[in-house]
């Protein structure tokens, strides 16, 4: 490959957008990490004017996430320590990062009796009789969640009283690879463990999962998984006698993949590689981590699953940014080049997913049908959340037949991940019905705002499944009230029917919608046309009396 620059083309003084432009111009997202000398003479130039540029702008001075290393949440700690005292806690994934620092966090308040279940030290992961050693206040069983025989003996011999479910797979690259493994993680491990919880009269049970759940559909195999993780955890807090809470995490720095990966490149004098500009993580550290998780303990109620997060996440970090900050503090003149998005990491994000109402108030792991639940703790750094409705003979239904499926060894990975989807789709539906036609519609309004998504630099069409899923949830329920209530005028209404119509999937609802528009432009509205579908059974009856 021959560089497509000369040495005069690579000039003091160009912007940001123009460098990176270049950088991909030069090596294409996509391309293997370039060898040639000339192009990595040239990726060094122009990392280096990147580095400028960025300095000019008044970045680079500290560590980007500086301000969430300082970040702090308020601990519980008196009621924790009552809580935890003279109690036996089994912490699934306990040799992990968080798993890890949770067991200090337990032996400081007061715990005297930690039981760690980790595949970890695993050799026969089908062992029914797993290994152990004890550490003091702390037995380390080498075990897998999946083995439902191996985490009953534990239950049998240990009796835990609390337990904190950690063991998930971590990365969502790796989630794309080992189809089977996570799904079977996700699916059968909580189910074992909520299982057990039952059978063996445990108090509280806590459950990890991820901000990425947030979004109300996904086809990344580690989102919808824990998707799933999460609705079996909130139908056993309504239908069990357990109490369970949970909580929702983001990117911790402590266990950052790309970092990790970043600094690696670095200390090696090697070329480091970046997904794509323009990418922002939303960051929490360890001991936020570990305090939620305690914390949880506290809020958590019974007859419902609570989750909780961090309360202020700040602004987003830009991954360019850390690997600029990286390079510069090391001092070497280092190249970086743009690969281009990696599976598990391409989804784009849905602008429905927030209120955009309420701008100033938008928390990126909460979404607009659960945000009403939304109430701040009185330290004000934590917050607690409910999921929202959904119908639980759809997910019993959806999980046997996932169930049925991964049990087969033939059944191939990426057919999993089809049915895994397709199951989801089946829940969401649920939910959104019943949901509100004023929430999906201002969703949807938000969602597909062109001259947004002309700045994010996608289109319509990217987000064709969740536009299904909302309009179905819609079909049948709008009239004038509802537009009025979503704050969406006949005009705005007419632009919306319009953009969908590019849409050759949903010609129907389409035809449906521009109905509705004519009927509201006459101030008339059919009887057949807001005929609401019928209500969905057993769907977290207690909770809905409670909103």
């Amino acid at each position: 490959m021959n560089s497509a620059f000369t040495s005069s083309e690579v000039f003091e003084g160009a912007t940001k957008a123009e460098i990176i432009d270049r950088i991909q111009r030069l090596v294409p997202p996509g391309s293997p990490e370039p060898q040639d000398p000339e192009i990595l003479a040239a990726l060094k130039t122009l990392t280096a004017q990147l580095i400028t540029a960025y300095q000019a702008d008044g970045q680079l001075e500290n560590e980007p996430f500086t301000d969430v290393r300082d970040r702090s949440i308020h601990l519980y700690a008196s009621a924790c320590s009552n809580k935890i005292k003279g109690k036996t806690i089994l912490i699934t994934g306990g040799e992990g990062c968080v798993g890890s620092f949770l067991i200090e966090k337990l032996l400081i308040l007061g715990a005297t009796n930690i039981i760690s279940a980790d595949k970890a030290r695993c050799q026969n992961s089908e062992e029914t009789f797993p290994h152990f050693k004890k550490e003091g206040a702390v037995t380390f069983y080498a075990a897998d969640i999946r083995n439902f025989e191996a985490l009953k003996h534990i239950f049998e011999v240990e009796k835990p009283e609390i337990v904190f479910h950690l063991a998930a797979q971590r990365q969502p690259g790796l989630a794309e690879k080992e189809i089977r493994e996570t799904v079977t993680t996700s699916l059968l491990g909580c189910k074992h463990v909520i299982q057990l919880c039952e059978e063996y009269g445990v108090e509280h049970c806590i459950f990890s999962s991820t901000g990425k759940t947030s979004r109300y559909f996904t086809t990344e195999v580690y989102a919808a998984s824990k998707k799933f993780a999460e609705w079996q955890f909130a139908k056993a807090a309504q239908a069990g006698n357990v109490t369970y809470g949970m909580v929702r995490f983001t990117h911790m720095l402590e266990n950052s993949l790309f970092c990790e990966q970043m600094s690696k490149k670095v200390q090696q004098g090697k070329t480091v590689n970046v997904h794509a500009p323009h990418r922002y993580v939303t960051a929490q550290n360890l001991i936020e981590a570990v305090h939620l998780l305690l914390n949880a303990l506290i809020v958590s109620v019974p007859g419902k699953l609570k989750f909780v997060a961090v309360s202020n996440l700040g602004w987003p970090t830009e991954t360019l940014e850390v690997a600029l900050y990286k390079i510069l503090e090391s001092g070497k003149n280092l190249p970086i080049y743009f690969q281009g998005l990696l599976p598990g990491y391409e989804e784009p994000f849905f602008l429905g997913q927030f209120d955009w109402n309420k701008p100033t108030d938008i928390h990126l792991l909460i979404n607009v049908l659960e945000d009403p639940l939304r109430v701040v703790d009185d330290a004000g750094d934590m917050v607690t959340v409910e999921l929202a409705p959904f119908s639980f003979s759809v997910l019993d239904r959806q999980v046997s037949e996932l169930e049925s499926l991964i049990s087969n060894p033939n059944f191939e990975e990426v057919k999993i991940k089809h049915a895994l989807v397709a199951a989801e789709k089946e829940v969401i539906a649920s939910c959104f019905a019943w949901s509100s036609p004023q929430e999906l519609l201002k969703i949807l309004h938000w969602g597909i705002n062109s001259k947004k998504l002309q700045g994010y630099g996608t289109q319509i069409a990217d987000y064709r499944e969740i536009i299904e899923l909302l309009l179905q949830g819609m079909y049948g329920r709008l009239n004038q009230e509802v537009l009025s209530g979503a704050g969406v005028t006949a005009d705005e209404f007419d632009d919306l029917v319009e953009s969908l119509s590019i849409l050759d999937s949903i010609q129907g609802e389409v035809g449906y919608l521009r109905s509705i528009s004519r009927c509201i432009r006459q101030s008339v509205i059919p009887a057949h046309f807001t005929q609401k579908k019928p209500e969905p059974v057993a769907v977290l009856q207690r909770s809905l009396k409670i909103v």
